[in-house]
């Protein structure tokens, strides 16, 4: 035992905080941490010993499957082997064993949110142990200690050094959407990996909405026959995707939408409903354009969508819904052991019920002042059968009100400071009464930059204990099973960090750094966001080389916000985000670029420090995007989805025609005002968006011609 005694000793050493320079590529960044002089080297003859630290308790089955995935990793990246001799049971933890892992926990992690997931890391020269007092404090070591693998001349090694994590937040979680695109089984297990490679703790899987139903019930079979479109996972993946997530530490809960989004529930079953069928799954504005005799206001603009669209909608006067929810949501908590369950409950305007004369009448009896008060009534019934189940209920944050029983979560969405839709308030004021989540600044289908995550004001402001946490959100109007990877990651690690580490860990600078790091190595881990888009870039070229088109596209990035999507739903039915394939250009490309956080780096260390390193690079890219368009250009000719980035390609080579010039007046000291004002104008309309796509790296150009950095926005309109 007394390398277990040594570990125990390491951990008593003074630990510094995570105030420290950070030179390591950890992420998220650790509670706390301080680098020791010396490598642990790592041979094929590593042994491990792991072992409960009570006799009373069982080795954990799941910790052994986590070492024995650890050490695949460890072997492909290597190219040493790791065995599974080399996993030797509890009752070998003794001076033979050159990793230990020490944890009580026995069986799987508790089907909750909030356990200890606190860890202790000591890596000596010949000694590796860690600690945990729960088997999900043991998991996130193994990923952290993943991330410190690093080589050198002699081989691999990982440096050595004393961790004392646990995380900021309990629940960290990210929400990904499977109705409006189908994601396959297979797509669900790569992201729940990448998930806890950034140790994040709970997949919201959003399950049903107006365009799909995507489980199966055996109670009520019409619900995925009738509003799947075939597309739907049965009940054995869905186990087997609950004990997926559970082996690595992470908690599915599962939302079904109700009382609105819920068409594809209709289509099997319209007489849940507030309106007339018949129903099939589809966009969300359907019911309202195959019913032109139903005389409603006009839905031309995104206000008028949130204000007078009637959408399917369930009938909360009709006793039969709330027989059918019970029996719904009895059968899925059989498949879902989480002690949560999310009802959606967002974005009902009331219209389908004020269509309704039935239910007019029914509030009128009722004394119901609105729809408002149908809505609350609705809730706090679904409430009760979520209460019988043992089910916590979750809702988006309409479903805030005075009345609302204080255990129920509310999950906060809404910017506070937006025109178009009404806010329930902040998250600490909300957090007074219940328990909170907030994806507010965390919506990845935004496209915004990982940095507007990151500095996230409603994460950094959250104060209240009553806040549980967050979830980054990717919905999946504009996105499919190809390029769902692409929209997530690497931006959801921002959130995760944002989620676990310290409030004070804020360099967001730092962050991309380590954000780009761990970018390859999920792609090397099996995530599809870097091989996707270049399989996508070569169906654009018909299989032609592609070095030039990345070049181009490495700084392209989508339009901030709805714009994209709020022009697919104006569309008609036969053109909706549904059914038209998403292979444009602006389907492809990343969000945030890792090109464009490298040039911006760079132009920051050569205009505040002058760095000749960064100038050489500086110029490299220049010279590398100026000559660029020439090639492009037998590309262009007959390729009508490459034609839209055509202006793209030629303003790109022109705006980095005179960042070279820049460059050259600096040295020189010929900048003039006049000049500057000229090469900004033109710079200025080179940032105009061509079919949803905008050059990246404008700013940074522009930059180089003012001579000096320009703070990036702090915000962007979603509309």
């Amino acid at each position: 035992m007394k390398k277990i005694i040594l570990v125990a000793l390491l951990f008593a050493c003074c630990i510094v905080g995570n105030a420290q320079q950070n030179t390591l590529n950890l992420m998220p960044v650790p509670k706390e941490y301080r680098l020791i002089p010396g490598k642990f080297r790592l041979t094929k003859n590593l042994i491990f010993g792991i072992g409960p630290t009570s006799a009373h308790h069982a080795t954990n089955p799941i910790l052994f499957e986590a070492v024995s995935r650890f050490c695949q990793q460890l072997s492909r990246k290597t190219g040493l082997v790791f065995t599974p001799q080399n996993l030797e049971p509890g009752t070998k933890l003794d001076s033979s064993a050159s990793m230990s892992i020490l944890t009580p926990s026995f069986g799987y992690p508790d089907a909750g949110v909030g356990e200890d997931e606190s860890y202790g890391l000591g890596i000596e020269s010949h000694v590796i142990g860690i600690t945990a007092s729960n088997i999900d404090g043991a998991l996130h070591s193994l990923q952290t200690l993943l991330q410190l693998l690093a080589k050198d001349d002699d081989g691999y090694y990982f440096p050595c050094i004393s961790i004392r994590d646990s995380p900021r937040f309990k629940w960290r979680g990210l929400m990904l959407d499977v109705a409006r695109h189908f994601i396959s089984y297979d797509e669900m297990k790569r992201n729940i990996d990448a998930m806890a490679a950034v140790k994040m703790n709970v997949l919201h899987w959003h399950l049903t909405d107006d365009e799909g139903f995507r489980v199966e019930s055996k109670v009520f079979p019409l619900l995925h026959q009738k509003g799947s479109n075939g597309d739907y996972y049965t009940q054995t993946q869905l186990k087997e995707i609950v004990k997926y997530a559970a082996d690595r530490g992470i908690v599915i809960v599962p939302e079904f939408d109700m009382p609105g989004h819920a068409q594809s529930w209709f289509a099997g079953y319209p007489e849940l409903a507030s309106q007339p069928g018949p129903y099939h799954p589809g966009q969300r504005m359907q019911w309202q354009k195959e019913h032109p005799e139903v005389k409603t206001p006009p839905v031309t603009s995104i206000a008028d969508i949130i204000a007078n669209m009637v959408a399917p909608t369930f009938d909360p006067t009709n006793e039969n819904v709330y027989d059918f929810l019970d029996k719904f949501i009895g059968e899925m908590s059989s498949i879902f052991p989480s002690g949560y369950m999310h009802i959606g409950a967002d974005e009902n305007n009331g219209q389908a019920w004020k269509l309704n004369p039935k239910i007019m009448d029914w509030m009128t009896q009722h004394q119901m002042q609105n729809t408002d008060d149908l809505q609350r009534y609705f809730v706090l019934r679904v409430y009760g059968l979520m209460k019988k189940h043992h089910r916590k209920m979750i809702g988006w944050e309409e479903i805030y009100n005075d009345k609302l029983p204080a255990d129920a979560v509310v999950h906060k969405w809404i910017p506070s400071d937006n025109s178009m839709i009404k806010s329930y308030g902040i998250a600490n004021d909300i957090a007074k009464h219940n328990p909170v989540l907030i994806s507010e600044g965390f919506y990845l289908d935004l496209f915004l930059p990982a940095y507007i995550h990151y500095n996230n004001a409603s994460i950094a402001a959250a104060d209240n204990p009553n806040i549980l946490g967050g979830e980054a959100a990717q919905w999946t109007e504009l996105v499919d099973n190809e390029n769902v990877d692409g929209r997530i990651w690497p931006r959801a690690a921002a959130v995760a960090e944002r989620l676990w580490s310290p409030a004070s860990v804020t360099d967001a600078d730092d962050m991309y750094r380590r954000l780009n790091v761990l970018s390859n190595e999920l792609d090397e881990q099996g995530l599809n966001h870097l091989t996707n888009y270049e399989r996508a870039l070569r169906r654009l070229t018909n299989g032609e080389p592609t070095e030039h088109l990345q070049v181009l596209t490495d700084v392209l990035g989508q339009v901030k916000g709805y714009r994209k999507l709020v022009a697919m739903m104006m569309k008609a039915p036969q053109a909706s985000y549904q059914t038209t394939p998403l292979t444009s250009v602006s389907d492809v490309i990343l969000p945030d670029p890792a090109t464009k956080r490298k040039f911006r780096a760079l132009v920051k260390l050569y205009l505040e420090k002058k760095d000749k390193n960064a100038e050489d690079a500086i110029k490299a890219y220049l010279q590398a995007w100026k000559q660029n368009d020439a090639y492009l250009q037998p590309l262009f000719t007959g390729n009508k989805r490459l034609m839209e980035i055509q202006d793209h390609s030629k303003n790109l080579s022109a705006s980095a025609a005179i960042g070279l010039d820049a460059l050259d007046r600096i040295d020189k000291g010929a900048v003039d005002a006049a000049w500057i004002k000229q090469q900004s104008d033109v710079l200025s309309a080179f940032e105009k968006a061509h079919y949803e796509v905008e050059l990246v790296v404008i700013p940074e150009i522009e930059e180089l011609v003012i001579g000096h950095t320009i703070p990036e926005p702090e915000k962007y309109s979603a509309f």
